[in-house]
């Protein structure tokens, strides 16, 4: 092990003396991942690859003892595929005076996942599926006068890719946006045009693959209308067994995660805030949902796209970002100086270094505020669990592990909260690196004076 690394996991070692940490890999290894979500009523509308599972809220809320309240107030500050609020809703029945449920989502495309998901689980409307019956019926009508139109291709390069969207694929898939996005807008609008875009990869020669879509030549492509009919009789299917919900309010803002205050109303406090931020591995959520979100008209022009990607958490390299860090104006600035003062000692003088420094130090910048704005909107007897994975960079030899746990839960006591526990959820396993802080975890909050 070179010098500058093994002064981080010296570094690690030190911080991780100071917290409770725990082997939780059985009771949560296969709930940090989907697990069992492709077969969950509602959780399976839409593949969200980097959620965890439908389960796992009941887990964390039983363990936190969280099960006894009359009303349960659950705030996810990163809503992804909406998993949390779905499953909170779904919860609703537990509680005598049921559940409220919010959560914040930077990405326009996932935003409108999370949100229909989550409005059609607490809508209880006996009407939405006879809604979705008869608009389903003027999309079909629809569809076939409008695969004999020309449409607008999506400026995206991708979508202009003959190889990656196959002509008769492309006309297809645009014929059926234009047939659903004529329908009177509403909750079963909303449903079908998430159908459709589900449709998209499926129809296409793309896969999503980790960081980046990549080309799948030998791929065996889905006719889009049939792979939309598909999909609206599962949501059909598991509408009609979808439990009518009292006292139920789930909501999901188009916003940014780090600002939670400014999303909930004055003086709202919640009993636990729950999320898993992007982790700082160089994906990029913007890059990786493109299709979908050029697809449905979230973005008007390649600004718009570049905007979006600026917007997000600094978990990846892939746009230069502002070289500023907030964290240097607060009252803690040397603090996280200290914090970060190794890893950043290990980043090798490469082509990549400034990238790398700007992840830890804007990783580190984020997730500051992130902690310190849910930190003014939990209840004194409430909680903050959150899930996040550690990562490796650089080439063989000269590597260091970005531990995110550690990091965040240091972040987490200079923004007042109080480390409970750390549980190991599951061992992250690399080619050709060791390190015992390769791994995912979920660490417990409570608030702190």
């Amino acid at each position: 092990m070179d010098e500058p690394n093994g002064r981080v996991e010296q570094h690690y070692a030190t911080l991780e003396n100071r917290w409770t940490v725990t082997d939780g890999v059985n009771e949560y290894g296969r709930l940090v991942v989907p697990f069992g979500n492709s077969d969950e009523p509602i959780h399976r509308w839409f593949h969200f690859k980097e959620a965890y599972s439908s389960h796992l809220l009941a887990r964390v809320v039983k363990d936190l003892n969280l099960d006894s309240r009359r009303q349960l107030r659950i705030l996810d500050c990163f809503a992804g595929g909406g998993t949390t609020l779905v499953s909170a809703v779904q919860m609703a029945s537990d509680f005598p005076d049921g559940v409220l449920a919010a959560g914040i989502e930077r990405n326009p495309f996932l935003h409108h996942l999370a949100s229909t998901k989550a409005r059609a689980a607490a809508s209880g409307e006996s009407g939405l599926i006879s809604q979705i019956n008869d608009d389903f019926a003027v999309v079909e009508r629809q569809f076939e006068v409008q695969l004999k139109r020309r449409h607008q291709v999506p400026e995206l390069t991708t979508w202009k890719n003959d190889h990656y969207f196959p002509p008769r694929q492309r006309r297809r898939l645009l014929a059926l946006h234009a047939a659903v996005e004529g329908l009177k807008s509403s909750m079963s609008r909303d449903v079908l045009l998430l159908c459709a875009a589900a449709a998209v990869e499926p129809s296409s020669r793309l896969r999503r693959d980790g960081r980046t879509l990549r080309f799948a030549e030998s791929k065996i492509l889905r006719d889009p209308w049939e792979e939309f009919s598909r999909r609206v009789e599962v949501v059909v299917e598991d509408l009609a067994v979808n439990v009518p919900r009292k006292s139920v309010r789930a909501v999901v803002h188009l916003g940014d995660g780090r600002k939670a205050a400014e999303y909930v109303d004055e003086g709202q406090q919640f009993d636990l805030i729950i999320f898993s931020p992007p982790y700082p591995n160089n994906i990029d959520y913007t890059e990786v949902y493109k299709t979908e979100a050029w697809y449905l008209g979230a973005y008007g022009s390649q600004e718009d796209f570049r905007n979006q990607r600026l917007s997000t958490v600094r978990s990846h390299p892939s746009v230069k970002y502002e070289d500023v860090y907030h964290y240097n104006e607060s009252e803690n600035a040397a603090e996280v100086e200290r914090l970060l003062a190794p890893l950043l000692a290990a980043v090798p003088k490469d082509r990549y270094r400034s990238g790398r420094e700007m992840i830890i130090r804007g990783y580190a910048d984020d997730m500051l505020a992130v902690l310190r704005s849910a930190r003014t909107v939990i209840a004194d007897d409430g909680r903050l669990a959150f899930v996040v994975g550690n990562s490796v960079h650089g080439a063989p030899g000269s590597n260091f592990v970005i531990a995110a746990d550690l990091i965040m839960a240091r972040l987490a006591e200079l923004s007042c909260w109080r480390v409970e526990e750390i549980r190991i959820a599951r061992t992250l396993h690399r080619r050709r690196v060791t390190s015992p802080y390769l791994r995912e975890s979920m660490v417990i909050l409570g608030p702190s004076e």
